[in-house]
C-alpha cells in the first residue's frame, strides 16, 4: 500500500501558473510532468518506509516468540534441577548446562529428522531417576553408525552461535582402534562418532555409534541381523536383541522430551548389571562424588 502525504491533508501539492487569457488557473503540461517527478521520490520513500515497518514488526514478533520459548525452557529445566541432588557449589551450574545442551540437541535432531536415543549414563539416569545423574559430566546418545552421515553437513559450520557439532573425520571406521586424535582441530575423542558441544563451556552430548551387524564379524554385514551391537563399559563389543531398542519411545528426561529404547531397563542391566537399574554407583563424600 502506498501512502501520499503533504501539507494539504494528504493530497499532492501541485504548482500552478496563471494564463493571462483565462481566469481559471490550470496546470501546464510542463508542470504536470514536473509534478510527476516531484511525487515519485515521495512515493518511493513512503513505500520503502512501509516495507521497513513490516520487516521490523515481523522480526519483533519472531524474536519475542523465540525469547518466550527460551524463557519457558529455562524455567522448566530449573524446575527439574530442583529434583537433582548436588554435592558442591559446582554441581548446579554443570547440571543446568548439560540439560540445556541436551535440549538444544533434541531441537536440532527434530529439525533435521535425525534418529537417536539416550544411552549409557544418561539411560542409567533415566532408569534410576527419570533424568540426569547428579554426578554426570556429559550426556550420551546412540545413533546407527551409518546415520552419522546426516551430521556431516553441519560439522564445523556456524549453524549456532552457542553450540557446535564435531564429527570425527574417521567416524566411518568401525571401532575406535584405527582412529586418531586431532587436538589441533578440536578432536580430543575417538570412540564417539561425534559431539554436540557448548562452544563456551565445552560441556557436550556424546554421540555414540551402534551397529546393526557384529563389528567383530565384518563378513556378516550383509546378513539380516536380530541384534544391535555397541561398546560396553570396557569398550568391547556387546550385543542386545533389536527389540530392546526398537520401536523407540518418547520419554521425559529431566523435563526434556527425548527418545528412549523400547526396553531401557534390559539394556542397562545388560551393560552394567542388574543392580544398576535401581542403585547408583556414586555418593557424595566431603563435597566430592566418589564411587561406592
Amino acid at each position: 500500500m502506498i501512502y501520499e502525504n503533504s501539507d494539504t491533508g494528504g493530497h499532492p501539492i501541485m504548482e500552478i501558473v496563471h494564463d493571462s487569457t483565462c481566469k481559471s488557473p490550470t496546470p501546464t503540461i510542463d508542470h504536470q510532468h514536473s509534478i510527476s517527478l516531484k511525487l515519485f521520490p515521495r512515493r518511493t520513500h513512503l513505500l520503502l518506509l512501509f516495507f521497513a515497518l513490516c520487516i521490523v514488526v515481523y522480526y519483533t514478533k519472531t524474536n519475542i516468540t523465540t525469547i518466550s520459548v527460551i524463557v519457558n525452557v529455562n524455567s522448566t529445566i530449573r524446575s527439574a534441577l530442583e529434583q537433582i541432588p548436588t554435592c558442591n557449589s559446582r554441581d548446579r551450574p554443570r547440571q543446568e548446562v548439560l540439560l540445556t545442551t541436551l535440549y538444544a540437541w533434541t531441537q536440532f535432531a527434530r529439525e533435521h529428522n535425525i534418529q537417536y536415543w539416550i544411552a549409557y549414563g544418561s539411560l542409567v539416569g533415566y532408569v534410576q531417576r527419570r533424568g540426569l545423574l547428579p554426578h554426570d559430566g556429559d550426556t550420551d546418545i546412540l545413533m546407527l553408525s551409518q546415520d552419522t552421515r546426516h551430521l556431516v553437513p553441519f560439522a564445523d559450520t556456524n549453524f549456532s552461535s552457542i553450540y557446535e557439532l564435531k564429527v570425527h573425520p574417521q567416524w566411518h571406521y568401525i571401532g575406535y582402534v584405527g582412529r586418531s586424535y586431532y587436538p589441533a582441530k578440536g578432536f580430543n575423542f575417538i570412540a564417539p562418532n561425534a559431539r554436540f558441544i557448548h562452544r563456551k563451556l565445552r560441556y557436550h552430548v556424546d554421540i555414540w555409534p551402534i551397529y546393526d551387524f557384529r563389528p567383530d564379524r565384518p563378513k556378516d554385514r550383509k546378513n539380516v541381523t536380530t541384534t544391535l551391537t555397541e561398546y560396553n563399559v570396557s569398550y568391547k563389543w556387546i550385543s542386545s536383541p533389536i527389540e530392546w531398542t526398537f520401536p523407540l519411545t518418547p520419554c521425559n528426561f529431566s523435563s526434556i522430551l527425548v527418545w528412549c529404547p523400547a526396553k531401557p531397563e534390559s539394556i542397562v542391566a545388560n551393560l552394567y548389571g542388574r543392580s544398576a537399574v535401581t542403585k547408583t554407583n556414586k555418593k557424595c563424600v566431603n563435597q566430592s562424588w566418589v564411587s561406592g
